[in-house]
């Protein structure tokens, strides 16, 4: 039998009254982090790094690519190892019209979603954690807004104050950022009626620092999803409006492409065909992983109960 002094003279590891030690190593698995989580997916490793390629294309791509008016140029000339992406009718280099429209377009796409996620945040915050009459009248407003018809809007705007960028931002904004108010608002609702959010009531905290400090940074995970939604969204209905002439036409995006493309749609087929493959490409990367970062947030959906 073995003494305590025989176990101290042993050392730490020597087992006391024939009890092994716990292991001290793997005794609590890390759990992996939410963007721990995102990032191992499949599809974020393939559309991530692609999304990522259209942004530093068009943010650094004009420095390296030609002037997009210049016409010094053959028309509609096809694919080649001088010009990658031809030439339109004009005899203008394609692959810088497509780089410079791709500033356009995701300017749009990130500006809009930004703006809408600040909107949502403080109107869909205040109604959901305060109630009462702030709530209805918040409502009420966020439905006058969403009731809007964006095109028509956009159309009138253009007519009086001029087709430019900030104007279109600004439309696709105040048309979209109820979608947003509203999931903003049930998380706040959720969130409190929660303990933390009484106890802080209860210490006397002010509500605008309980809704700045607990409120609003618990209910973001959703508000995130959908803003990553908002950005496909927003890219997509600006190049609608482009493609029907609502659009700059000093800084053509890619849907003002597509539309200045439809007479040679036969004879210069890559004129609609980059263009539209940039959209198509991009709005298809912003949605999957607006769907993985969904699916990391919210681990238990999908699963089988």
């Amino acid at each position: 039998m073995t003494t305590t002094g025989e176990a101290i003279e042993l050392g730490a590891d020597a087992p006391v009254g024939g009890v092994p030690p716990a292991p001290t190593e793997g005794r609590v698995a890390s759990r992996p982090s939410v963007w721990g989580i995102f990032l191992r997916k499949p599809s974020t490793l393939i559309f991530l790094p692609m999304l990522l390629i259209f942004v530093i294309v068009s943010v650094v791509g004009p420095y390296f690519v030609g002037s997009p008016v210049s016409t010094g140029n053959p028309p509609l000339l096809p694919p080649s190892g001088e010009f990658p992406l031809g030439t339109d009718a004009l005899g203008r280099d394609y692959l810088a019209r497509v780089v410079y429209g791709g500033q356009i377009s995701l300017l749009v796409g990130f500006s809009v979603a930004v703006l809408c996620m600040t909107i949502g945040i403080v109107v869909g915050g205040l109604a959901g954690y305060y109630g009462g009459f702030i709530d209805t009248a918040l409502v009420k407003v966020a439905e006058f807004f969403q009731v809007l018809p964006g095109l028509i809007l956009a159309l009138v705007a253009a007519a009086l104050l001029g087709s430019n960028i900030v104007i279109i931002v600004a439309i696709l904004a105040i048309t979209m950022w109820p979608s947003g108010a509203r999931i903003v608002r049930a998380e706040a609702m959720r969130i409190s009626k929660l303990g933390y959010v009484e106890s802080a009531k209860a210490a006397g905290f002010g509500g605008i620092r309980i809704l700045w400090s607990d409120v609003i940074p618990n209910a973001m995970p959703p508000v995130l999803v959908a803003t990553s939604m908002t950005v496909g969204r927003a890219i997509l209905v600006e190049s609608g409006l482009a493609y029907l002439g609502i659009g700059d036409t000093n800084r053509p995006s890619w849907g003002a492409l597509l539309n200045s493309a439809q007479p040679y749609m036969q004879q210069a087929w890559w004129l609609a065909l980059f263009p539209g493959m940039c959209i198509f490409l991009v709005v298809l990367a912003v949605n999957i992983l607006g769907d993985g970062l969904n699916d990391a947030l919210n681990p238990t959906i999908g699963r089988v109960k």
